[in-house]
């Protein structure tokens, strides 16, 4: 976090973030508080006063023990809830949920925003995961993808630079 002029409030010093696909734009803390607030505010107004907080997949796999390794490779802490659930975590915005199946055809399906999506896909083949790009698309972004052992779609990008 460097010091820098901000977009928002125009003063010159603290920590700022940049918005993901304007990076020359630099809002501070303190009025990225106030917009989420703002936001907040409006939201609660719609759908009948009740907004969504977080979200976490499930992931049907056959092989928690497995899942876990695999999990483990890619990058994200583990912990087991039981024999038949566990969970995966990245940093503090990314939870997935690895529950034993009945052994039913399922897979399910992830899109995840990344920084560098070329960087990400070099560590997951680093660990001996098969991952395919990234590439360049036309909307803007640099995807890739992997699928676990049960069949589940990670899929990643992260804007074009």
């Amino acid at each position: 976090m460097t010091p820098t002029t901000r977009s928002c409030c125009s003063k010159s010093s603290g920590p700022t973030v940049q918005l993901h696909d304007h990076r020359e734009i630099q809002v501070c803390y303190h009025c990225l508080a106030w917009m989420n607030a703002k936001r907040d505010e409006q939201v609660s107004g719609h759908d009948g006063g009740w907004r969504a907080i977080g979200f976490e997949p499930i992931f049907v796999v056959t092989d928690i023990a497995r899942a876990l390794d695999h999990y483990t490779k890619m990058g994200f802490e583990v912990s087991s809830h039981d024999e038949t659930y566990a969970f995966a975590h990245r940093e503090r915005n990314l939870t997935i949920h690895l529950a034993l199946g009945d052994g039913a055809p399922s897979s399910g399906a992830l899109y995840t925003h990344c920084e560098d999506a070329d960087e990400l896909a070099a560590q997951w083949r680093h660990a001996g995961l098969e991952v395919l790009g990234p590439t360049n698309e036309d909307y803007g972004q640099r995807e890739g993808s992997h699928r676990d052992p049960d069949g589940n779609l990670v899929r990643f990008g992260s804007p074009l630079r």
